[in-house]
């Protein structure tokens, strides 16, 4: 293959290369490639150094002082790189591990800088952004050892862990897009939308859905941002993302792509992504991503225990009218209330939401 003549250059040029450190596409045929060509290893961690400090690094306005330093130590170097005589291949080389050097030496600087001034993007930050008397936001969180189910107005679910917050526009329905700010953990259950994508902004790393359940990790105190897919897909990218607007404003889901079973981790520190399958079955720790909701000829009343027991709602119905109507439905990638939806629709019934409680009405099945 043509890896085994590639250089530190070659892997910088290559835009697959690029996207693999950037975004983790193609992890897989990457880590293949660092198995096949051992020797290959130095030349990808310097190529892997130069992208993640150029691209992910935010840039800090420097004083002037602080640029005339720098421009004399790049100056420095370059003349240090430099050796008369030199055949023009060799000396273009040397020219270019001095520019690099002074990316290095400029990225080290902002590195520095971004570790004193900032902690990363936080939860605070990303409502501070988004708030504005056009765009008011409602905060809801839970404090409770039992998860707490969160009805968005689009019909989306949201079950929210002990010591975690999501927040969410007054305007939710009628804005151009559905977003929502989380810090903690929370299994989504998005109502499907084609038309208007649906954003988790947790941390460093946005997700983008169009009607799938998911779990983010996105603790303020903790290195990493985990998402888990439990049906559908969804894509990742991160906040410095140089296509984020791109990816923002249309309906593709582009960068990192997640199917079922599939999870994904950003290093907060480095800004790294890593996908691989889920390994541990236990890290699904909510009873909705545990349970399957698909039915075949299943009595109503253990549906309807399956459901009250996956989000922790009460549902009161009439016992004796459903004692033996049995149903057949597969509602495992819907929000609750769609499910609550067609279990009616199948029932012939109705429901209401009556102090917290789930009420269905109904005259029995024939």
């Amino acid at each position: 293959m043509k890896f085994q003549d590639y250089t530190t250059e070659d892997f910088l040029l290559d835009e697959a290369f690029v996207a693999w450190v950037k975004q983790g596409e193609d992890d897989a045929f990457w880590q293949n490639i660092l198995t096949s060509y051992p020797e290959k290893q130095i030349a990808i961690h310097q190529a892997r150094t130069i992208i993640l400090a150029t691209a992910q690094l935010p840039v800090q306005p420097l004083e002037s002082s602080v640029q005339n330093f720098m421009w004399q130590e790049i100056q420095q170097r370059i003349q240090e790189n430099t050796v008369e005589n030199t055949p023009v291949r060799r000396i273009g080389q040397r020219w270019w591990w001095a520019a690099a050097a002074s990316v290095l030496l400029i990225a080290g600087w902002q590195s520095w800088q971004y570790s004193i001034n900032s902690a990363g993007v936080t939860y605070e930050q990303l409502v501070q952004e988004a708030a504005s008397p056009a765009n008011q936001l409602v905060e809801v969180s839970n404090h409770e050892a039992q998860p707490r189910l969160v009805n968005l107005p689009d019909g989306s679910s949201v079950l929210l862990q002990k010591d975690s917050r999501l927040s969410f526009a007054k305007n939710f329905t009628t804005a151009n897009t559905r977003s929502v700010y989380l810090s903690g953990e929370a299994f989504f259950e998005v109502k499907k939308n084609p038309e208007k994508p649906f954003f988790v902004y947790a941390n460093e790393l946005v997700t983008k859905v169009l009607g799938t359940s998911f779990t983010i990790r996105a603790f303020k105190d903790r290195k990493q941002v985990e998402v888990v897919v439990k049906t559908g897909k969804v894509s990742v990218f991160t906040q410095n993302d140089p296509q984020k607007n791109h990816k923002l404003t249309h309906r593709e889901l582009e960068g990192v792509v997640l199917l079922p079973n599939q999870q994904i981790v950003l290093e907060r520190t480095e800004l790294r992504l890593s996908k691989s399958l889920i390994e541990k079955p236990e890290l699904l720790t909510l009873p909705a991503q545990k349970l399957s909701f698909a039915f075949d000829d299943v009595l109503v009343s253990e549906v309807i225990s399956t459901i009250e027991k996956a989000y922790g709602v009460e549902i009161v119905y009439d016992e004796e009218l459903l004692r033996e109507c049995k149903l057949t439905a597969h509602l495992t990638d819907e929000p609750l209330y769609d499910k609550i939806k067609m279990i009616c629709q199948a029932l012939d019934a109705h429901y209401e939401i009556i102090d917290a409680r789930i009420v269905i009405q109904t005259k029995g099945c024939k």
